[in-house]
């Protein structure tokens, strides 16, 4: 029970009683303390059904339970298959600790008892991003506001926001003080009231009616603390108010919970992650105990010692140290502008890969997404394949989500945005203009969407080919109801069948059609794993509908939680998208003044988070890391000078060195970088000696050249050039990619 522990990650294991913080560094082997510690639990008598893990992502959650299950000599669950952990026995059996995350938790909860809570019913529906942005469009239309003055993006994290914060609309109306506020209001009100009535829930919903159902219905409360005896929370750092506060409910009398996190990695504030949880923790449970797991076990004391100078001492005794070997500095490197970035990231890629680090152990971060595009370029030009981290999933393509929202509008006739969505789709006749006469006819009766589908007098006010669209739309969603009880993927292939979807891809997508096919194909794959995965952990108790969990099921899960393959790819991702990964080598690109940190943090009193947001940027390194910045940076059709991070500042000592552009490697300050960039921009003749009539030169994207006249001084000097390759062009000195070269030996005449 206890191999491989060191002292302090023994200790954490060891304490079973009452609070406990376990202050965990990247690479610590938090994981490891939280699978050994439910195995302990159960190995001194826990029931491990009374045991609660809660964590952030399926990915982690599946980890987590194999890893315990292991532990305790049960048989490995399915390897690589995300969400096993939706067949664990939760509530269901007593046999396995129940170990989710929080949203998944409390769906689960919910579905039993969200009856209690009017007017809701157990068999709501989950509404994902694509979801939520349908609602909130349809409401702007029924309160006659623009969708580009209220776009759906910026409307829909308003209303996250106020719902992390548990701020209701009246609420929200009391600090109402400009009129875009009161109408942001106005459609948070309408968005909620619209929620309810379609017995549907997004995200937030989760935590605050889970919470709403523990307030308001003390036999509920007292029923799940009997259940949950022992509760443990994992990346407590990115804990929100309600997540807290449904933890404090659930244990403040057992007093059994145990919080691990690294507040130097509380990096998503603006999803509302509150660090001050941990303040909470320490005022509501005063007889905590702390451990402090301060070995890192990922990476070279080098980038454990330049890391460690952005973190602040938060909760005692942080020093956060490794025993591996001595590896590379920590390179710094400045380069000319994008393109030498991108010819530089390249460049190390290919050595990297050379000396033989497989593709799939390098990453490239960035703070904003628009860096990756120079990058992509350039590994298309030198024939390296990479994978953006967070592009379209394949839950995400448009033909898994009408299939899907098939499957859902059979199953839920109340769910009005499945409807809407695959009410024409394939096309059947029901333009806009029938379609809005069906709804309206639908509102002034009182009806759901589901229902004036089925009304025939509500039919009747639709005319010709929309009528036997509407007939046959309903007969389709009829048919695949009435498929409850057969196995999941034949529902799944029922669907794909029944609507003509294939017919329609062909018809519509004649250049994508057979690759969208294969997608509809896979789906059904995806769906006879869960079948599977049901199958192998049923108990004699069981009772779950495999659709609902199939649905719940792709409805939580994350980008990076479906990030499994990485095989012969570089991978290339923001900052916040790489939290929990961990690669050999690491890229950290345009760590710039305005980039990181962001112009809105430092404008907004955010530093702090975009430090720690640094800090878990270098941390994802085992063994080698990088950070690059540009002297000039295009932005849109200019190019702009820049400075470098004022986090570098903080960086210099030993274990990293920098290199500035054109420099041999040697260590040179961050201060002599910056103050030389100032006097090239503050000299106005720092470009004159080279750039002269007769000069032959190479501009990145034109080739070679000769200059033919010039005019102008310093930064705004022009220069006129005649190219081998697109003739005669004019150019601003201080803004063109050029380096001067030698004059070339064969004879040539500009075209």
């Amino acid at each position: 029970m206890f191999e491989g522990l060191n002292r302090e990650q023994r200790v954490a294991v060891e304490t079973l009683k009452g609070p406990l913080i376990v202050v965990a560094g990247p690479g610590s082997g938090k994981t490891r303390v939280m699978t050994h510690r439910i195995s302990h639990l159960i190995a001194c008598g826990i029931a491990p059904g009374s045991i609660l893990a809660i964590t952030f992502t399926n990915k982690a959650a599946d980890e987590m339970l194999r890893r315990t299950l292991l532990l305790l000599d049960h048989p490995e669950p399915p390897e690589g298959v995300p969400g096993f952990l939706e067949a664990s026995g939760f509530g269901i059996s007593a046999e396995s600790p129940v170990i989710r995350t929080f949203h998944s938790f409390c769906s689960r909860i919910l579905r039993r008892d969200l009856y209690r809570i009017e007017p809701y019913s157990g068999d709501f529906s989950i509404y994902d991003t694509t979801d939520q942005t349908q609602l909130h469009n349809e409401v702007l239309a029924s309160l006659e506001l623009d969708r580009t003055t209220f776009p759906a993006r910026a409307g829909l994290s308003t209303i996250s926001n106020w719902k992390n914060w548990m701020i209701s609309p009246d609420e929200a109306q009391e600090k109402a003080t400009t009129f875009r506020d009161r109408e942001l209001v106005r459609i948070f009100r309408s968005y909620q009231q619209e929620l309810e009535r379609r017995n549907a829930l997004d995200f937030d919903d989760l935590l605050l009616l889970m919470l709403r159902l523990l307030r308001e219905h003390p036999d509920v409360l007292t029923r799940y603390r009997a259940r949950f005896q022992h509760l443990m929370i994992d990346e407590f750092q990115d804990t929100n108010r309600p997540q807290y506060l449904i933890a404090r409910l659930l244990s403040v009398e057992h007093r059994n919970i145990c919080i691990t996190g690294d507040p130097d990695q509380s990096i998503y504030s603006w999803r509302g992650a509150n660090p001050d949880n941990f303040r909470r923790f320490q005022e509501d449970f005063p007889e905590y105990k702390t451990v402090h797991l301060n070995r890192n076990y990922r990476s070279t004391p080098q980038i454990i010692s330049v890391a460690s100078r952005l973190t602040s001492d938060h909760l005692g005794e942080r020093r956060l140290y490794t025993e591996n070997p001595d590896g590379e500095d920590v390179k710094v490197v400045e380069v000319s502008d994008e393109r030498a970035e991108a010819r530089k990231i390249a460049s190390s890629v290919a050595n990297w890969s050379a000396e033989g680090t497989p593709l799939s152990e390098i990453a490239i971060l960035y703070r904003i997404n628009a860096l990756s595009r120079a990058i992509e370029e350039e590994l298309v030009r030198n024939h390296y394949p990479y994978a953006v981290i967070g592009g379209t999933g394949f839950y995400e393509r448009k033909e898994i989500k009408d299939i899907l929202a098939y499957l859902r509008a059979a199953r839920f006739p109340r769910d009005e945005v499945a409807l809407r969505r695959i009410v024409n789709v394939p096309p059947r006749g029901i333009g806009k203009i029938s379609f809005e006469r069906l709804v309206d006819s639908a509102r002034d009766r009182g009806m759901d969407l589901g229902e004036a589908i089925r009304d025939k007098e509500v039919v009747s006010a639709v005319r010709g080919k929309a009528r036997k669209g509407l007939t046959d739309l309903v007969k389709v969603l009829d048919d695949l109801a009435r498929l409850e009880d057969r196995p999941l993927p034949e529902q799944v292939e029922a669907a794909i069948e029944a609507s003509g979807y294939v017919n329609h891809l062909e018809r519509s997508e004649p250049e994508s059609w057979q690759e969208r096919t294969r997608n509809l194909e896979e789906l059904v794959t995806a769906a006879a794993e869960t079948e599977e995965i049901l199958q192998a952990a049923a108990t004699d108790d069981d009772d779950i509908d495999p659709l609902i969990v199939f649905l719940e099921r792709i409805s939580l899960v994350t980008d990076v939680s479906f990030f499994e393959e990485r095989d012969a790819r570089v991978s290339m991702m923001t900052l916040h998208a790489a939290k929990g990964l961990e690669f050999n080598r690491v890229v950290i690109v345009g760590v710039e003044e305005t980039l990181i940190p962001h112009s809105r943090h430092i404008e907004g009193g955010g530093l702090d988070e975009e430090r720690r947001l640094l800090y878990v940027g270098i941390t994802r390194a085992r063994h080698e890391a990088v950070l690059t910045y540009t002297t000039w940076r295009r932005r849109f059709q200019e190019r702009e000078p820049r400075l470098p991070s004022s986090f570098l500042n903080e960086l210099e000592g030993e274990g990293i060195c920098f290199q500035r552009a054109g420099s041999s490697l040697g260590i040179i300050s961050v201060e002599d970088q910056r103050s030389g960039l100032t006097e090239r921009l503050e000299d106005p003749f720092w470009e004159d000696d080279e750039m002269q009539v007769g000069v032959w030169i190479h501009h990145d994207l034109l080739g070679r050249g000769i200059i033919s006249a010039t005019s102008g001084r310093g930064t705004s000097k022009r220069i006129s050039v005649r190219f081998e390759a697109c003739g005669e062009k004019q150019l601003v000195v201080a803004y063109a990619p050029l380096k001067v070269i030698s004059p070339p030996d064969e004879e040539w005449e500009p075209c």
